[in-house]
C-alpha cells in the first residue's frame, strides 16, 4: 500500500469519525432538549457524548458487540425519554416491574412516540451504513485508543462530584443518573429508630385527641352502605365547566349542588404507579413510593387503612374493578390492604371494551345487583375505566360537538369525561331504584391527570378552554365529592387537599376515632392545607393555601421557584423553606414507614398506651 493510499484511507477513517461524533452529539442533544431537563448545564451532553466515544473507542474493532451495546443503550435512552414525557423523571431500575403493564398500555405508549425519535437511533443507523460498506471500520489505532481513554475516563470520572455545579449531572446526566441508580440498589434499612418510633406515635395521639367531637363528626355513622368511587383522569377543570354551550359534567355537577360537600382545591399524590398510587394513598394515607409502585414492592405488608378499619368497625369490604386482577398486581395487595372480597374482569360480563377496559356504563349496571346483594354494612371501593388514556371512545359514544381544532386529544378527553359523567348519573340513579341510595354515602374523587404536558397540542388547547397558563398545579388538581343523600348540605371547601386526607377526612364523617396511622388530616376540622408532591414537581414541593413551591429539578433549594396562587406572581423562595423541609420530612417519614413495615406496630403501640392510661 503507497503512501498516497495509506494517507487518503487514513483521512476518510477521520471523516467517518466526524461523522459517528457528530451524530453523537444530536442523539444526546435531542434527548436533553426532549426530556425537557436544565439545559443551562451543557456538561450533560459533554459527559454523555464523551462516554459514547468511550464506547467507540474500547469496541472499535468489534462491530457485532459495538452495535449490540449501543442499542441496549438507546432503547434505554428511548425508554427514559418516553418515562420523562410522562413522568416528568427518568427510569429506574426498580421500576422494571412495571414492564408488564407495557402491554396493556400500547396505546398510550403509541400516543407519546414522536416522529422525530429516530434522532435517537442516529448514529447506530451510521455506524452499521459506514461499516457495511467498508468493513470492520478501523477508526482508531491502539495508541490513539489509549490517548482518548486516559484523557475521556478522568472527564467521566470527575462528573461524578457533590458540588452543586456537578449535582444535576448526576441526577439528569444519563449514563450517571443510571450508574448511581444502580449503586441505590442497597438492601433498605429495615429498622426503625426509637425516636422516629415515639414521634410517629405521639402524631397518631394528636391526631386521636383532634378527631374526637370535631366538626362533621358522626354525621354520615347511621348509613348502612360507604360508596368510593375512585374515577379515571377526571381533573376538577372538567366540574362546573362548559365547552362551547355543552356541559361536560351534568350529573356530577347535579350531585354536587345536593346534599354534598365539594373540596374544590384537592390534589392527586401518585408516585410511578399512577391510578394504584392514587387507591393506596387514599386508603392507607401514606404516601407511595416512587422507587416503583407500592402494590408491587410491598405487596407482603401489613398495611391498617380504610377497609381494615371498616371491617373492624363491622363492614365488609369490597372492591370493584373491570380489568385483569394481575394488573398493579392487585390480586395480591388487595388482600393485604382489607379487601376480603374482590370483584374483578372475570365477574363481569364483557360488552364492549372502552379504552382500557369494561365500559363504564356496563361496570356500573353490574356493580349495583353485587352491592345490593351484601348484608349488613358495606365499604365498597369502584375503580373506573372509561376516562382512560388515549380517550378513545366510539363515534356513536361521542356526544359533545367539538370545534374542528379540538378534534385531538384534548378533545377526545372532554368526551370520556362527559361519557363518563352519564354513566356516573346512571349509576346514581340506579342506586335509587334498588333502595341503596337513601342508606348510603357516595364519596368519589379523581384518580390523576387526564391533560398531562407530553402533548403540546393538547396542552395549547387546554390552556385555550382555561383561558389561563395551564401549570402542574392545575394539572394535579381533582375534585373530591362527599355526597350524603338527605343531609341538606350544600358546600364548598377551598381548603388545599390530597388524597392523603381522605380516610382520616371520611373517618370523621363516619364517627370513627382516628386511632391509626395517618399521615393526612381531616380537611373538615383543620384550619389550614398542605399537599407535599413527589412526582413531576419532585420530592420537597408542595402546594398551600396561598402559594406554590417547585424545587428546582437539580434539587438545589436555591434554584427553585414559587409562586403566589392567587395573582401567579413570583414570590421569595425563602418563604417556602418551612413548607419545603416540612415536605421532605413527611415523605421521607412515610417512607420509612412502608420500608419497615411499621403501621400495625405503631397502631398497636398507640392502643397499649391507650389501655394504659384507661387504667390508670
Amino acid at each position: 500500500m503507497n503512501l498516497f493510499h495509506k494517507i487518503k484511507l487514513k483521512n476518510e477513517y477521520t471523516k467517518y469519525a466526524v461523522i459517528l461524533i457528530f451524530t453523537y452529539i444530536i442523539k444526546v442533544m435531542y434527548f436533553n432538549f426532549s426530556t425537557g431537563m436544565p439545559l443551562d448545564k451543557f456538561e450533560y451532553c459533554i459527559v454523555t457524548v464523551s462516554v459514547l466515544i468511550l464506547l467507540l473507542t474500547l469496541l472499535y474493532k468489534v462491530r457485532k458487540g459495538y452495535i449490540g451495546v449501543n442499542i441496549f443503550i438507546t432503547i434505554i435512552m428511548f425508554g427514559d425519554l418516553l418515562y420523562y414525557r410522562y413522568f416528568n423523571d427518568f427510569l429506574s431500575v426498580k421500576l422494571m416491574n412495571q414492564a408488564t403493564f407495557v402491554g396493556s398500555v400500547t396505546s398510550i405508549v403509541l400516543s407519546i412516540v414522536k416522529v422525530t425519535d429516530v434522532l435517537l437511533f442516529v448514529d447506530i443507523i451510521a455506524f452499521i451504513m459506514i461499516t457495511k460498506s467498508k468493513g470492520t471500520l478501523q477508526l482508531f489505532n491502539h495508541k490513539l485508543s489509549f490517548i482518548l481513554t486516559i484523557i475521556i475516563l478522568p472527564t467521566i470520572i470527575l462528573s461524578i462530584s457533590f458540588t452543586s455545579v456537578w449535582t444535576g449531572i448526576k441526577k439528569y446526566e444519563f449514563f450517571n443518573y443510571h450508574v448511581y441508580d444502580l449503586i441505590s440498589l442497597d438492601p433498605e434499612n429495615n429498622e426503625m429508630t426509637d425516636e422516629i418510633r415515639n414521634q410517629l406515635v405521639d402524631d397518631m395521639e394528636l391526631a386521636q385527641r383532634k378527631s374526637t367531637n370535631g366538626d362533621y363528626f358522626g354525621i354520615a355513622k347511621n348509613k348502612k352502605n360507604v360508596i368510593v368511587v375512585q374515577i379515571e383522569s377526571l381533573q376538577n377543570a372538567m366540574i362546573n365547566a362548559f365547552y362551547n354551550g355543552q356541559e361536560i359534567t351534568p350529573n356530577i355537577n347535579k350531585i354536587i349542588n345536593q346534599d354534598s360537600i365539594y373540596f374544590s382545591n384537592y390534589y392527586q399524590m401518585i408516585g410511578k404507579g399512577n391510578t394504584s398510587d392514587a387507591e393506596f394513598t387514599s386508603l392507607n394515607s401514606l404516601y407511595a413510593i416512587t422507587s416503583g409502585n407500592t402494590y408491587n414492592v410491598y405487596e407482603k405488608n401489613k398495611f391498617y387503612g380504610l377497609p381494615w378499619i371498616m371491617r373492624d368497625h363491622g363492614y365488609t369490604a369490597s372492591s370493584y374493578h373491570g380489568y385483569e386482577a394481575s394488573f398493579w398486581n392487585r390480586v395480591n395487595i388487595y388482600p393485604q390492604i382489607g379487601f376480603e372480597d374482590s370483584h374483578f374482569d372475570t365477574d363481569y360480563i364483557m360488552g364492549e371494551k372502552i379504552g382500557f377496559g369494561l365500559d363504564d356504563h356496563d361496570f356500573f349496571d353490574q356493580t349495583v345487583p353485587m352491592i345490593k346483594a351484601k348484608e349488613g354494612k358495606n365499604f365498597n371501593f369502584l375503580v373506573t375505566l372509561s376516562s382512560h388514556k388515549p380517550f378513545e371512545l366510539p363515534e356513536d359514544k361521542q356526544w359533545i360537538v367539538l370545534d374542528e381544532e379540538d378534534e385531538n386529544f384534548f378533545g377526545h378527553y372532554i368526551q370520556s369525561i362527559h361519557y363518563m359523567d352519564d354513566a356516573f348519573g346512571k349509576f346514581i340513579e340506579d342506586l335509587k331504584e334498588e333502595g341503596i341510595y337513601d342508606d348510603s354515602i357516595i364519596v368519589f374523587y379523581g384518580d390523576h391527570y387526564g391533560i398531562g404536558m407530553e402533548d403540546d397540542l393538547a396542552l395549547e388547547r387546554m390552556e385555550n378552554f382555561l383561558g389561563e397558563p395551564y401549570t402542574y398545579e392545575e394539572m394535579f388538581n381533582v375534585p373530591l365529592v362527599i355526597h350524603i343523600p338527605n343531609s341538606g348540605f350544600k358546600e364548598t371547601k377551598a381548603i388545599t387537599g390530597g388524597q392523603i386526607d381522605l380516610m382520616p377526612t371520611l373517618m370523621n364523617i363516619l364517627g370513627i376515632q382516628n386511632d391509626t396511622l395517618t399521615f393526612g388530616r381531616d380537611l373538615l376540622n383543620s384550619e389550614s392545607g398542605f399537599v407535599a408532591s413527589q412526582t413531576f414537581m419532585e420530592k420537597g414541593s408542595f402546594i398551600d393555601d396561598e402559594k406554590v413551591f417547585q424545587i428546582a429539578r437539580d434539587g438545589v433549594f436555591e434554584n427553585s421557584y414559587a409562586y403566589d396562587r392567587d395573582t401567579h406572581e413570583p414570590i421569595n423562595i425563602e418563604l417556602c423553606r418551612a413548607g419545603y423541609e416540612k415536605a421532605i420530612k413527611a415523605v421521607n417519614l412515610s417512607k420509612k414507614v412502608t420500608e419497615t413495615d411499621s403501621v400495625l406496630d405503631l397502631v398497636n403501640e398507640l392502643r397499649r398506651k391507650n389501655n394504659l392510661h384507661q387504667m390508670n
